[in-house]
């Protein structure tokens, strides 16, 4: 459990320091649109991803209220303490890391402990926005159980921009039978990420329908991948071997098209209302972000029953296009969630108190105005 978070020179915070006592495992930040909320969670997330549940440049975290050339965060927790920086030189910058004041070269160690779960405000438009959108949410839960998804996916990345570098270069010239043998080892090893980042976003569509929440209180929820890998590549006899003859069949149309037409770059993930029969996309806001609720409840349920780690949620004001009941809902299952595993603690923001009420008696409550 995190005890105290000190940043410093991040984002809009020159230099904050939170403390939480022994007895809250759940914190609310409120206060006004801009104050620094999200900054606060966005910080925490660093020590899970490399570049946050923003996916933001190093260079831009830096507070611009400062002069300063680096930012910094620094996380006591139960298991010791963690630090994560940036430093930026004349021509190139730095990530730091150290535990317990030792530096290090990542953050395996604290992910060895912890792990971190978000949702925010741009998740409400998860089924409304491009289908990378959605394999970025389901990716969040695939790295968790299976920490080489994510370099699965920066590796089979770099492989498809390599090959495509190749096709555009000689499909108009034509591809010779070295350039051809080059694209048969190329894609040997694409179809090889590329199975295994589809077979771990399939299976966990399937698990999370398995796990979901049948009480009554959250929308039941279809959930699967798709895409030509899913519905064709998958179900061969020889997985690897159609993936590979493929996307062999697709270089001329890939070189210029100047993509990768078939891949887990162009799955997708459904998610329909069970009960109404209709896609997700389909759905009013509210009944969209209690499915997003519904699937990311689903994943914790299942993970607190197979990962004996620290689970830190993140929640970035969440409660919007949720009515009155449906917030307290919400508050009553993070309580029922931290009651029932002493290793889960929650961060929440809002602009107001009144919201989170629910859960007065049992969080932190901490009015960002006057932190800054």
């Amino acid at each position: 459990m995190i005890r105290q978070i000190h940043i410093n020179n991040f984002r809009n915070h020159a230099n904050l320091r939170i403390t939480i006592p022994d007895d809250r495992r759940m914190v609310v930040l409120y206060g006004e649109n801009g104050i620094g909320k999200t900054n606060v969670l966005e910080a925490i997330s660093l020590f899970f991803t490399s570049n946050g549940l923003r996916k933001a440049k190093y260079e831009d975290l830096i507070c611009r209220d400062t002069e300063q050339n680096h930012w910094s965060i620094r996380i006591e927790a139960n298991a010791g303490t963690f630090f994560s920086g940036y430093i930026r030189d004349t021509n190139f910058g730095k990530r730091v890391y150290k535990i317990n004041e030792k530096s290090i070269r990542n953050l395996e160690e604290f992910q060895k402990e912890h792990y971190i779960l978000w949702m925010t405000y741009e998740t409400d438009r998860l089924f409304m926005q491009a289908p990378s959108y959605r394999r970025d949410f389901i990716d969040m839960f695939c790295n968790v159980v299976n920490q080489v998804h994510a370099q699965n996916i920066k590796d089979y990345e770099k492989l498809t921009k390599e090959r495509l570098k190749i096709l555009k270069k000689y499909c108009e010239r034509g591809i010779t039978a070295d350039i051809s043998k080059w694209l048969d080892i190329l894609e040997a090893k694409i179809a090889d990420f590329g199975l295994q980042i589809a077979t771990e976003r399939s299976r966990m569509a399937s698990t999370l329908e398995q796990y979901q929440i049948r009480s009554g209180e959250f929308p039941l929820f279809k959930s699967q991948m798709i895409g030509g890998v899913e519905t064709e590549i998958l179900k061969s006899d020889n997985s690897i071997e159609a993936y590979k003859i493929e996307l062999c069949n697709r270089r001329q149309k890939d070189g210029f098209a100047g993509a990768t037409t078939l891949g887990a770059n162009r799955s997708d993930w459904l998610v329909t209302h069970e009960e109404k029969h209709i896609e997700a996309s389909q759905c009013s806001a509210g009944e969209q972000k209690m499915l997003i609720l519904a699937i990311f409840f689903a994943f914790i349920l299942h993970n607190i029953k197979n990962d004996k780690r620290s689970l830190i949620i993140l929640l970035d004001d969440v409660v919007t296009h949720l009515d009155t009941n449906h917030r307290n809902l919400l508050s009553r299952y993070i309580k029922t969630l931290i009651s029932q595993s002493s290793n889960i603690s929650v961060w929440l923001t809002g602009t107001d108190k009144e919201p989170f009420n629910e859960l007065s008696m049992d969080a932190l409550f901490i009015d960002m105005a006057t932190k800054n």
